[in-house]
């Protein structure tokens, strides 16, 4: 009879992936800056929801992540639980992004917003649970 094997589950580095990019609404003929959040862990039964409190202020956007809610979609399909934030009236310059975790854990990310460009400035360098995506259009 042949032995089983242990199941070894990959080691995921970040619980969360965040990514920026510039987009365009056509119906409100503007600019505005996506954030999309993603777990790094894939749900098999339900697509959740991640619930998220933002707040903007000054060039500081803060997002305090509370946890899951179920799907707002009668429709289940597997994938990552996602919450998504669009920031329209924005102006270039440093933004001072705060990712909070439920833990009050918190990573703080310098984003620098410049014509078409967005780079990151400044990121933690330990304690990261966020890793940023930047998409460029």
């Amino acid at each position: 009879m042949p032995r089983k094997l242990p199941r070894i589950e990959p080691e995921l580095k970040y619980d969360f992936i965040l990514h920026i990019s510039k987009e365009y609404d056509e119906l409100k003929k503007q600019k505005f800056l996506k954030f999309l959040f993603e777990t790094t862990q894939h749900f098999l039964a339900f697509n959740y929801e991640l619930d998220v409190r933002v707040s903007v202020g000054d060039k500081k956007i803060t997002f305090k992540i509370q946890g899951f809610k179920p799907p707002s979609s009668p429709v289940s399909r597997p994938g990552p639980a996602r919450f998504e934030y669009n920031f329209y009236n924005y102006t270039d310059g440093v933004y001072t992004l705060t990712i909070v975790k439920k833990e009050n854990l918190k990573n703080i990310f310098s984003i620098l917003i410049s014509g078409d460009k967005i780079s990151v400035e400044n990121e933690p360098r330990k304690n990261k649970f966020v890793k940023l995506n930047i998409i460029e259009r």
